[in-house]
């Protein structure tokens, strides 16, 4: 029997990166004279890049139906994106029980992440953790620059492990903290189950929820993405 898959996300699920992006993101907003709620980060950025963040957030902010200057966008992205990475390389803690499950899973099921943040500070991360060799593909922001929310970055992932091992479509399970990636992960025939402190749309949005992958097992999100029931 083919070993199961499991995607993580980078955002909230592996690494603790909300504080950090939403301030850079703040920031760079603010050079633009753009406001925003914590409540429109969390439902309309969570699982963007930062550019598809910047461009929500502007179009949202603005009363004109135009679409935003792309230049714009750029540069606040730009500026976001150079924030976060100056705190990632300050330290940033994985999520609870993340380390134990991706060490957990070694023989059981096949590791890969997909996000949409920038492979420098993915790397950084996992490098600093010591669980860099657990994950068989790590597909990040520079790997796909299309349409966002897009089963896209899964497909790229799913047909890079299937170019060593047959893959099954539609077992796999991908854990994230987004209502953005869990449309990315059904749009790949994916099981997305929601991970962390969420909003109850969110939390009911995903085939499962765990408040915490501490204590959380593979078999248990495997059995939670097949309907065995929450945690």
């Amino acid at each position: 029997m083919p070993s199961p898959i499991i995607f993580l996300d980078f955002d909230d699920v592996l690494a603790e990166t909300r504080a950090p992006r939403l301030a850079a993101h703040r920031d760079a907003m603010a050079v633009e004279g753009i406001v925003f709620s914590d409540e429109l980060f969390d439902e309309m950025c969570g699982g963007l890049s930062f550019a598809a963040a910047a461009r929500a957030t502007i179009r949202v902010a603005t009363v004109t139906r135009d679409a935003p200057d792309e230049t714009t966008i750029e540069l606040a992205a730009l500026r976001a994106e150079r924030a976060f990475g100056d705190s990632v390389a300050r330290g940033l803690p994985l999520m609870r029980g993340a380390s134990e499950l991706v060490r957990g899973a070694a023989g059981i099921a096949r590791l890969g992440i997909v996000t949409r943040a920038p492979r420098r500070d993915v790397d950084l991360v996992l490098s600093l953790a010591g669980i860099a060799d657990s994950f068989e593909c790590v597909v990040t922001a520079e790997d796909y620059s299309g349409p966002e929310p897009a089963s896209d970055p899964f497909d790229i992932a799913i047909a890079r492990m299937a170019r060593g091992r047959a893959v099954t479509i539609g077992d796999g399970v991908a854990l994230v903290a987004s209502l953005n990636a869990v449309a990315a992960a059904r749009a790949a025939r994916l099981h997305p189950i929601v991970v962390g402190a969420v909003s109850p749309s969110l939390a009911f949005a995903g085939d499962g929820y765990v408040t915490s992958l501490e204590g959380a097992s593979v078999r248990d999100l495997l059995r939670l993405a097949a309907g065995a029931g929450a945690r």
